[in-house]
């Protein structure tokens, strides 16, 4: 809904007189920051586009050019370009050509990264390279107006920095895909700590919406990565050592949960026990043995394992414990969009658990009319009780 549907809304209620109708729409007209996504889209295309191709014909000579050569054309562009930022840098509020030239002298310092490792026989990673770009591109990043802009250097940072943490605990993990939990695990905990660690500076609040992004989007695929996991009995060979960056990180973001002056006592202690059962739901062999599962009409029900001692049951319950704790803050804290995506991942949880359990069921031709019937049930009833729910966790006292 945008300032003008308010207004006339505001208007229509006797809440604003219409002398204030039009003040308020001239201010607002006269600060509107203009709406030039689809320009910076088309402007960073073209650019990436010139870039691939002057690549490609320096790739088809490669071996004809001397390294000199290729050093000097590579420096001559980094200084063409960052002549460039700095004469459109007195535009960069309403500017498109800066963002795109910011973003293409961004991107020739990753490509200068590759060119000098190359000439000169340098060893690392593609991660590490990722983290010393990142590291020497932040204070140009601060410059930037596009949320593109901050969200591109954001996004390679945290792969740089996920990864590097990694492999100090997990040499050559590329050969222990087992080891992979440990990276979703860290991806969306480091995420949310830099989240938090941007409040107390005003200079880095312009990556905080970047952060959140991805602290949701890693996290919803961690969660979803050992639910699927657990229940079919994976993750049962592996090091306690290789989650060491994730435990650090997560009493890092303890801190920042606990020092967060917006947060009331009950968004601290939910956030905090949404994460005590993230890192258990992480844990080897505290919770999940690996071997136990329970089918309620299936022909795979162990018989020694009680109904609430398997995993494919333990493993579903824990997830939406976590979802309806983060659910409850997000709705607390006046997160709508969130709250209503946190609680429509809650109802598929719940469709999803009911197949596993009535598998057998569900197979034949009553257990579909009964599937297809629930299905519609719990989203009409999520639709219609998703505002209450919100006000009701609006409405939980500190």
């Amino acid at each position: 809904m945008n300032t003008l549907t308010k207004l006339n809304q505001w208007l229509q209620a006797g809440l604003i007189t219409p002398d204030q109708y039009a003040a308020i729409s001239a201010f607002e007209a006269e600060n509107q920051p203009r709406s030039n996504g689809w320009l910076y889209s088309f402007m960073i295309l073209g650019a990436v586009i010139i870039g691939l191709g002057v690549i490609s014909l320096i790739a088809a000579n490669w071996a004809n050019i001397t390294d000199s050569t290729k050093l000097g054309i590579d420096f001559s562009l980094l200084f063409v370009l960052a002549v460039g930022v700095f004469w459109q840098y007195p535009n960069r509020r309403h500017g498109v050509w800066f963002e795109v030239l910011l973003v293409g002298f961004m991107l020739l310092c990753l490509a200068s990264i590759g060119l000098i490792s190359q000439i000169f026989h340098l060893g690392g990673q593609w991660y590490h390279a990722l983290l010393f770009w990142a590291t020497i591109t932040l204070l140009l990043s601060l410059f930037a107006r596009s949320l593109f802009t901050r969200f591109f250097w954001v996004t390679l940072l945290l792969q740089g920095l996920v990864w590097s943490l990694v492999d100090f605990t997990i040499p050559d993990i590329w050969q222990h895909w087992k080891a992979l939990p440990a990276v979703l695990l860290l991806a969306p905990l480091l995420s949310a700590t830099l989240y938090y660690a941007t409040f107390p500076v005003k200079t880095l609040r312009g990556f905080s919406t970047s952060l959140y992004f991805w602290f949701q989007i890693t996290a919803m695929i961690a969660l979803a990565a050992i639910d699927i996991a657990r229940s079919g009995g994976e993750m049962t060979e592996y090091q306690i050592a290789w989650f060491v960056p994730a435990y650090i990180a997560a009493g890092l973001l303890a801190l920042g949960i606990l020092s967060h002056r917006h947060y009331r006592w009950l968004n601290k202690l939910l956030l905090l026990s949404a994460l005590g059962l993230l890192l258990l739901y992480f844990h080897p062999d505290w919770l999940f043995s690996g071997q136990s599962r329970y089918s309620l009409f299936g022909s795979q029900a162990h018989p020694t394992v009680g109904f609430w001692q398997a995993d494919d049951i333990r493993a579903p319950l824990l997830t939406l414990a976590i979802l309806f704790l983060y659910a409850l803050h997000s709705g607390n804290s006046g997160r709508q969009h969130t709250f209503n995506l946190v609680t429509f991942v809650i109802g598929l949880r719940f469709v999803i658990l009911y197949f596993q359990a009535m598998g057998g069921l569900a197979a034949t031709g009553v257990g579909l009319i009964v599937s297809g019937s629930l299905i519609i049930g719990m989203t009409w009833l999520w639709y219609k009780s998703r505002e209450r729910l919100r006000a009701w966790t609006t409405g939980l006292q500190a």
